[in-house]
């Protein structure tokens, strides 16, 4: 079972390679625009922020708040044991698949993509429990840097001791359980994605929280630590490395989780090349029209499709802070561009002109772009998506649906228009 403790020179060299910063100007942040959400921060308190950005942050402290009591939540907190038998491994069930009704046991367990098998969205593996946590640290993160509200850092830090420090509920620093099939294969590289919230969620929460004297240098080297071990996985492990290869949003989304855990490390070597891949990616997922051909052929095209394109810019975000431009890379035609310019052409779902399995159930989410199109704006110093971020609109959402609450801060709230 893996154990953790911090002595001698692994404590002193951690301390020297992660700075604690103490103020909004030295920000350690990874995809947030330290500059603009001090900003934006400003104009919610001198009252100049729109309407818009209110909400956003009025619904942001009502998460805040739920977070609060959340409690503490730990991968030994499942029921079912992963392959290893040790509860500190991440365990969970690929959410696309299901028993075998020709076999007495069920199994193998056979594919149906789209259909979402309730059995792999229970407490007794950790697919729910991770995204619970990394939204509540997340959410919790933001609140503190906007609110100055002590309360948010202390319940964050508490939370991330917990799931990854504490040697009686951490998790180990690797997912090799990850979207497990029963009679299939329980070591699957598909898995990879579970973790991607640690980098589009995590990092940016703890580079908030990092400015509180409820995090110590204790927890924030621990962290690092535990980043750095588990970076060092995904980048070694056999499903690791071939999950980078892979030709859809998860190899995607596996160069982004790469790239922003190592970015907040500091190991731009590692960062500079997991976003450098972002170019190959551009030519090889996009057609000459924007389209997406491997994610349309699923049964949800819309939302794979956007998928994909929020992980490409997850990664131009990082290459303009190192020096490599995704943004305006094109390759005879194909561009992140493109790509964001053809979903952007369909706002109602009987417009939507490919078979998409949400279209049917209602649930055709075109909210789901608008952080997209304004790091787009932003990246380019452009207004090319104002009228179609407006014919979206900002919903009435409530904590229900959390997936449009989360679009709309984003978009109004940490990359707003200024």
């Amino acid at each position: 079972m893996f154990k953790r403790t911090i002595t001698g020179l692994a404590l002193v060299s951690a301390i020297i390679s992660a700075p604690l910063y103490a103020n909004d100007d030295a920000l350690n942040t990874v995809f947030f625009d330290a500059t603009l959400i001090a900003e934006s921060k400003a104009r919610i308190h001198n009252n100049t922020a729109t309407l818009e950005a209110k909400s956003s942050y009025e619904r942001l402290l009502e998460e805040a708040d739920s977070a609060m009591s959340v409690g503490l939540l730990s991968v030994t907190d499942k029921t079912l044991q992963p392959p290893s038998g040790d509860k500190h491994d991440y365990f969970s069930i690929s959410p696309y698949w299901w028993p075998n009704p020709d076999t007495d046991d069920g199994l193998p367990w056979i594919r149906h993509d789209g259909n979402t098998n309730p059995d792999s969205k229970t407490d007794a593996t950790d697919s729910i429990r991770i995204g619970l946590f990394t939204r509540s640290v997340r959410a919790l993160g933001v609140a503190y840097y906007f609110s100055g509200e002590e309360k948010y850092a202390e319940q964050a830090t508490k939370m991330l001791r917990y799931w990854f420090i504490n040697p009686d509920t951490q998790m180990n620093p690797n997912i090799r359980y990850a979207q497990a099939v029963p009679g299939v294969d329980d070591q699957r590289r598909s898995g990879m994605i579970d973790s991607r919230s640690f980098s589009d969620r995590l990092v940016d929460a703890l580079a908030l929280i990092e400015t509180s004297d409820h995090w110590t240098t204790a927890d924030d080297v621990a962290m690092r630590m535990w980043l750095g071990e588990f970076l060092d996985w995904l980048i070694t492990s056999e499903q690791g490395t071939a999950e980078q290869y892979s030709s859809n949003n998860h190899g995607t989304w596996m160069q982004a989780q790469i790239a922003g855990i190592a970015y907040y490390l500091g190991r731009e070597d590692i960062a500079r090349v997991a976003i450098a891949n972002a170019k190959w990616r551009i030519r090889e997922q996009l057609d000459n029209e924007g389209k997406q051909p491997e994610e349309l052929a699923r049964t949800r095209g819309y939302h794979y499709s956007y998928f994909n394109l929020d992980a490409m810019a997850y990664l131009a975000q990082l290459g303009d802070k190192m020096g490599i431009d995704i943004w305006n890379h094109k390759y005879k035609g194909r561009s992140i561009k493109a790509g964001i310019d053809y979903v952007a052409q369909y706002q109602k779902a009987e417009e939507w002109p490919h078979k998409d399995n949400d279209v049917k159930k209602g649930r055709f989410q075109t909210y789901r772009m608008l952080t997209v199109y304004r790091k787009a704006d932003l990246a380019w110093g452009t207004n090319h998506y104002d009228d179609v971020i407006k014919k979206i609109g900002f919903g009435n959402a409530d904590l229900k649906n959390l997936s449009q609450v989360w679009a709309e801060r984003d978009a109004y709230l940490l990359y707003p228009k200024l």
